[in-house]
């Protein structure tokens, strides 16, 4: 099965087929997943591919609230350091993760 045909230009092929869009997968209408293939890309970014076309068998551009979109989005906050005061001996102040005892021993 031929995909597309091309001429070798450095290290990519360049189609010369009059289609313009190569689609390797099977058309899907689920715009959730077009969002995921193409890299997380917005609604609006989808529905400029939709109207141009690109998207063959996509119906409708809206995703859904995706999670990984947030969690790449957030920002991480810093410790405070006003209100802070250095301590002056090793060991004035300690931390302690207190857990235990296990109820199942660890191989370890």
């Amino acid at each position: 099965m031929v995909v597309a045909r091309g001429t070798k230009t450095g290290s990519l092929y360049m189609t010369i087929d009059a289609r313009g869009s190569i689609a390797v997968a099977e058309g899907s209408e689920d715009p959730n997943l077009w969002h995921q293939r193409l890299g997380h890309m917005s609604s609006k970014g989808l529905k400029v591919m939709q109207s141009n076309g690109k998207l063959p068998g996509l119906r409708s551009a809206d995703i859904d609230l995706c999670e990984s979109c947030i969690l790449g989005k957030q920002k991480r906050i810093s410790f405070k350091r006003v209100g802070r005061t250095p301590k002056e001996e090793k060991l004035e102040l300690v931390h302690t993760d207190v857990w235990g005892p296990a109820s199942v021993p660890s191989t370890g």
